[in-house]
């Protein structure tokens, strides 16, 4: 009977050593993580800036946890409205901008080695009376790392290394980064940050942010989009209609 308690006790151990990881995908309903997600800077659209900013961000209402001294000059935090324009500048739009979680299986891989997770994929808070979410999307995911969605299968207790990527989404017309990266829209990625996952009945771990006892190595930090150059300004659009039809009418006239 003892030998018979004794082996079910190992295997309990065996099946709670190998059970699979779990990281919770929030931003500000954790109080040791908070970012913001920016437009680009208008005066360096096509360059992306990683950092948490000073608390008390008058923009926002609310903090990045933890606090930085990165400054975002002039840019936009994504999101605050449900409604306005749908051009890749209308950043209070939250509708067009989404946010996915990238991740990877061990600590300090590069954010080239990472994949985007199925089912990850998230909007921006699009309430404007509340002042503070303008910048944080809206996302209470808890990640699995079974191998399904395109998770690693990665046991509790061990590393992962993760990141997040934001897009204009064109109200559905791009599903992914890489599709708006392909069509020239703008997006941003996130500093990278490794963790080990934890397994139940823990609660699943946050995401790694700078300077947190659970970060493993980096951390992920507030950050802007970019624009690329090719992605022209409505105006510029309008204008470049009327170019052509003016253009075309001349030509008839002529035959």
């Amino acid at each position: 009977m003892k030998k018979t308690l004794a082996v079910a006790t190992l295997l309990a151990g065996a099946v709670s050593g190998y059970s699979q990881g779990a990281l919770s995908m929030a931003d500000y309903a954790n109080s040791d993580f908070q970012i913001t997600i920016w437009s680009p800077l208008p005066a360096n659209p096509t360059v992306e800036v990683q950092g948490n900013s000073a608390a008390n961000n008058p923009l926002t209402g609310t903090s990045d946890i933890p606090s930085g001294t990165t400054v975002y000059t002039g840019a936009t935090p994504l999101g605050g409205s449900a409604t306005g324009a749908t051009s890749p500048t209308d950043y209070g739009n939250a509708t067009l901008w989404s946010v996915q979680l990238y991740a990877a299986s061990g600590a300090g891989v590069a954010a080239s080695g990472l994949a985007p997770i199925a089912g990850t994929v998230a909007n921006f808070y699009s309430n404007p009376s509340q002042i503070g979410y303008p910048g944080l999307y809206n996302s209470s995911t808890v990640v699995t790392f079974n191998g399904a969605n395109g998770t690693p299968t990665v046991a509790a207790g061990s590393p992962v290394t993760v990141a997040l990527a934001a897009w204009y989404n064109g109200g559905g017309a791009y599903t992914s980064y890489s599709a708006a990266q392909a069509a020239s829209m703008p997006t941003g990625f996130s500093s990278t940050g490794s963790v080990n996952l934890t397994g139940a009945p823990n609660p699943p771990v946050d995401l790694p942010g700078l300077n947190q006892a659970q970060t493993l190595s980096g951390g992920i930090t507030s950050f802007s989009l970019a624009a690329p150059s090719s992605v022209p300004e409505p105006s510029t659009i309008a204008l470049g209609v009327m170019g052509a039809s003016a253009f075309l009418m001349r030509l008839r006239r002529k035959a």
